[in-house]
C-alpha cells in the first residue's frame, strides 16, 4: 500500500499571510470591530490557522502594526543606502520614497494613522521606538555645519528640536492627507513640494 503525505494544517509559511489580513481589516474595521474570524477569512485560512501562530487578536495587532513600521523603515534605509548625495537630498529622497509607500499602501496607511491611538499598551511602546528610531537617524539630514565636535547645550537643544519636529510633521502631514483629512483635497505634488520646502528650512538651522 502506497503511502501518502498529509500536509500541515497550520503552515508557517501562512503567517505573512495572516499578517498582510490583519493589516487590511484592523485599518478598515479598527482594532475593536475587527475579529480573528474577519482576518482568517481575508487569509483564507480557518481561525485556528490564526491562534496556531497568535495566542489573540491583540498579539496579531501587534504584529500588524510591526509589520509596517518595519516596511516604511526598509523603505527609508534603502534609500538612506544610496550613501552618493548630500544629507539633504537623501531627506528629499527619503520624503518621497515614504510619500510614495503610503501612496501605493492605503491599508497600511490608515492602520498606523489612523487606528493606533489608544489601542494598545504594545501599540505604544512600539510606535515610541519607531519615532525614536527616525528622530535619532534625523539628526543625519542637518546641514554639516550645524553638525560640530561638540555642540553647546543650546545648540543641541536647538537641533534636537528642529529633528524631532521634522519627524513629527512628516507623520502629521501622512495622517492629514488620508481619508477626509484636513489635507485630503490638496493636490499632492503641491503638498510634497511644500513639505520639502518646510523640511529643508528644519534641517538648516544656522
Amino acid at each position: 500500500m502506497a503511502s501518502t503525505t498529509t500536509t500541515p494544517a497550520h503552515r508557517p509559511s501562512r503567517r505573512s499571510d495572516i499578517i498582510e489580513a490583519a493589516v487590511r481589516q484592523f485599518a478598515r474595521k479598527g482594532f475593536v470591530d475587527a475579529g480573528i474570524a474577519d482576518v482568517a477569512n481575508d487569509a483564507d485560512v480557518v481561525a485556528t490557522a490564526v491562534y496556531y501562530h497568535f495566542s489573540g487578536k491583540e498579539e496579531l495587532f501587534t504584529a500588524a502594526v510591526q509589520y509596517v513600521f518595519e516596511s516604511i523603515t526598509a523603505v527609508v534605509s534603502a534609500v538612506r543606502d544610496v550613501g552618493t548625495a548630500s544629507d539633504i537630498d537623501t531627506l528629499d529622497r527619503a520624503i518621497d520614497a515614504v510619500w510614495q509607500w503610503i501612496d501605493d499602501h492605503p491599508d497600511e496607511a490608515t492602520l498606523i494613522h489612523l487606528q493606533l491611538p489608544g489601542a494598545t499598551p504594545q501599540i505604544t511602546t512600539l510606535r515610541q521606538e519607531f519615532e525614536a528610531l527616525h528622530v535619532q537617524r534625523a539628526f543625519g539630514y542637518l546641514s554639516p555645519t550645524t553638525t560640530r565636535a561638540r555642540p553647546s547645550a543650546a545648540r543641541r537643544a536647538v537641533e534636537t528640536l528642529s529633528v524631532r519636529t521634522l519627524v513629527d510633521l512628516l507623520i502629521a502631514v501622512h495622517t492629514m492627507r488620508l481619508a477626509d483629512g484636513p489635507l485630503s483635497r490638496e493636490k499632492s505634488g503641491k503638498l510634497r513640494a511644500a513639505v520639502h520646502d518646510l523640511s529643508r528650512r528644519l534641517v538648516a538651522i544656522d
